[in-house]
């Protein structure tokens, strides 16, 4: 899972980074993070031939209902930036980890009256509820309609939402850690060799570890609260019931101390607590036992 971490620059920084026109506040907020890298398939109905344009794109979600994503475009991207009007339509192509080839193209920008997908070898499909076509390539094409755009410092962001969706048949039998394998194209960063020239490079996913299962984890799965499970180490005689109410009275503490950050209990408390989770999901049941003692 992707942690967004936010970080603070100064105007000469961005600008450093991003020379532009135009002034910036003394203290700029932008949020950096890997990326999805999807695939953003476009209209131009300007052009004799309606031609279609791919185009690599960041995505990130903005609500579940109506389901919508938003799409950061370059703004100096013309020609795609053109497509991104209200009211437009678009697909966005989720591509997998065999297709880093297409995405290396479909990045490049390409003259007018030029697709991306035949140079990139990618098949175009009918859509099912848009007049974009979608990529047959991807496991995943989500058809939307832009609802709205919004001019930023070196960006387009145009929020879309989803309208129609395709998947290949084969991911419904997969398991989850199988299928976010299978889609390994986060933007990380650029780079520029001696030549000046500017290299995108992406990050991909590595082994998803299986969450713990209980006595290591909660009984109930990833999500359930740290008071049932110590509860459930009781039921199992993992902890007996008066180590279950020690551990339960710390934590009860920790809660009320959260927000009293220079209380020295509090300080105290999460050591502890620290210590013993450790303990617990390694299994060392009999320094659980001598921890718990050691400390009543």
């Amino acid at each position: 899972m992707a942690i967004m971490a936010r970080t603070f620059l100064k105007e000469q920084q961005i600008n450093n980074r991003c020379p532009a026109e135009g002034t910036l506040p003394n203290l700029a907020r932008t949020l950096t993070a890997p990326m999805p890298q999807v695939l953003l398939v476009t209209l131009d109905g300007r052009l004799a031939a309606d031609a279609v344009c791919v185009r690599t794109a960041t995505l990130g979600p903005l609500t579940w209902g109506p389901y919508t994503k938003y799409v950061n475009i370059p703004n100096n991207d013309e020609k795609v930036a053109r497509c991104l009007q209200p009211g437009a339509q678009c697909v966005l192509g989720l591509p997998s980890r065999a297709m880093l080839r297409p995405l290396a193209i479909c990045r490049q920008r390409l003259p007018r009256g030029i697709s991306e997908a035949a140079v990139a070898r990618l098949k175009l499909c009918k859509s099912l509820c848009v007049d974009v076509p979608s990529i047959q390539d991807c496991p995943v094409n989500l058809e939307c309609v832009i609802d709205h755009v919004e001019p930023y410092h070196t960006h387009v962001i145009a929020f879309v939402r989803v309208v129609g969706a395709s998947i290949d048949d084969k991911y419904l039998f997969w398991d989850r850690g199988r299928i976010i394998q299978t889609y390994p194209t986060n933007f990380a960063d650029e780079t520029a060799d001696q030549s000046g020239a500017v290299h995108m490079r992406v990050s991909l996913l590595k082994d998803i570890y299986p969450c713990p299962t209980f006595p290591l984890g909660q009984k109930a799965g990833w999500g359930d609260s740290f008071d049932k499970w110590v509860r459930d180490l009781a039921d199992e005689k993992y902890l007996s019931r008066n180590e279950q109410a020690q551990v339960g009275g710390w934590h009860r503490r920790w809660n009320e101390l959260f927000t009293d950050v220079q209380s020295p209990e509090r300080a105290a408390l999460k050591k502890k607590l620290d210590a013993l989770c450790r303990l617990l999901v390694a299994a060392e049941w009999d320094k659980v036992h001598a921890f718990l003692a050691a400390n009543r």
